[in-house]
Formats: C-alpha cells, structure tokens, sequence
C-alpha cells in the first residue's frame, strides 16, 4: 500500500514537468533517486510460491507467514526450507490434535488392549520442531527482541516523498 502510494505521488510529480529556473539538474538527480528508492522497496517483496506437497493446513500456514515475513522484509530463499518445516509440522500438529479430540488419549490396538494413542508422540514431536522453526524464522517473541528487525530510518528523500 505504502508502494502504491509512493508510485502514484511520483507520477504525479512528474506529470507537472515544472519548468523552474536551474532545476534540470535537480530533477535529473531526484528522479534517479527516486526510481532507485522505488526499485529498493519493490525488490524487498517477493512472491514465494506455496510448495504444492504441503497439505491444505500447511499451505494456508505458509501463506499467512510468508505475509508476515514479507510485511517485516525478514526473508530469503534459504529460510525457506525452514518454512516449509515448519508448515508441514504444523500441519501434522493440527492433524494429531484432532485425532485426539475424536479418539481420545487411550485408543484399543489390534491386539484388542489399550494403549497410548500415537498422536500423543506424533503431537509432541511435531511441537519441538515447531518451536525450533518458530524461533529460528523470528514468529516467538524472544527470538525478535533478540534479533530485531532491520528498519530504514527515514532519509531526506522518503521525507521528500512524503510531502
């Protein structure tokens, strides 16, 4: 949105071809500037495909944390093998928690006895791994006031822009 609006006001700048006494070079210089600021804003987001093996759960888990990610300027292709870890063990979460909720903890083997229903382990795992990815791609509070977010500080020319 912020792209958006930056673009719109440019172009209207430039629509006005001001005409003002010793300003070509001045134009000159701010139009690069500008066109190299808006390259910079628009490289930082980049559309990352959703792998098409994660299941319905995980696929809508890499969407909502991509955006996040995005939004945050936090991510590169290597974090997303992390992600997708991360998605996939969600899902299986999800999976071992609703199992639960329908079979209960005890579950009757085919021995007939009962026992301790898998996805007890298969929910506990998929958490630790959850918890790893979590704070290895900055989602846990702890892991972002360790690493903060980078963020511009504002320069003359987003001051310019804002005008």
């Amino acid at each position: 949105m912020e792209r958006k609006r930056i673009i719109r006001r440019v172009g209207e700048f430039f629509k006005t071809k001001a005409q003002f006494l010793r300003t070509a070079p001045l134009t000159q210089f701010l139009r690069k500037a500008i066109f190299l600021k808006i390259r910079k804003c628009m490289s930082k987001r980049r559309n990352y495909k959703t792998p098409d093996f994660l299941d319905g759960i995980a696929k809508a888990q890499w969407k909502s944390r991509i955006k996040q990610l995005s939004e945050r300027g936090d991510i590169k292709a290597e974090d997303l093998t992390n992600l997708e870890i991360y998605c996939e063990n969600y899902a299986i979460w999800r999976h071992s928690v609703a199992d639960l909720a329908k079979n209960g903890f005890i579950i009757v083997n085919s021995q007939g006895t009962q026992s301790r229903n898998p996805a007890l382990s298969a929910k506990a795992d998929a958490e630790k791994v959850m918890i790893k990815m979590s704070s290895l791609l900055g989602f846990d509070p702890v892991s972002r006031r360790k690493n903060p977010i980078e963020v511009d500080e504002n320069d003359i020319l987003d001051e310019i822009l804002t005008m």
